[in-house]
């Protein structure tokens, strides 16, 4: 006897949603536009607060696939004698029933401040976390 597998239904609202790939979040200190792809294909991020502005393009974005969303990280401020600045956000899967469409989102960028280790053997937490609430939107942009 044949086995009958039945394909679960999808409705064709689900069927045809985007994902976003462009979002634009904020608060008060900081301002981030992200877009996981471009014309050239490379992904491109723009971070400004009071004392940075940075452009990130391609290999300067580091992004990592997480279960709560992909965590996308750009050097502020090089290793030297303070140590390293780190900005990192954390973009959620969003879906968007047509190119154009906007959802308004609300996610968490984090400052991480890396110290370089003592000299001496010490007791010591080598990298401190700012976190920033960060509200804004996301949509899909053809490329």
């Amino acid at each position: 006897m044949d086995q009958v597998i039945a394909e679960p239904a999808v409705s064709p609202a689900v069927s045809r949603s985007l994902l976003a790939n462009t979002f634009s979040v904020r608060n008060r200190r900081i301002s981030v536009t992200f877009s996981a792809t471009s014309f050239t294909g490379a992904p491109l991020l723009h971070y400004k607060d009071r004392q940075h502005e940075v452009d990130a393009r391609g290999d300067d974005i580091r992004q990592v696939a997480t279960e709560i969303g992909t965590l996308v990280s750009i050097t502020l401020e090089p290793d030297a004698d303070a140590g390293s600045l780190i900005f990192t956000v954390l973009i959620p899967r969003v879906s968007l029933s047509a190119t154009g469409a906007t959802q308004a989102i609300s996610t968490v960028g984090i400052l991480t401040r890396s110290r370089l280790p003592p000299r001496l053997p010490a007791n010591v937490q080598l990298q401190t976390y700012d976190p920033e609430t960060l509200n804004g939107s996301a949509t899909f942009v053809v490329s």
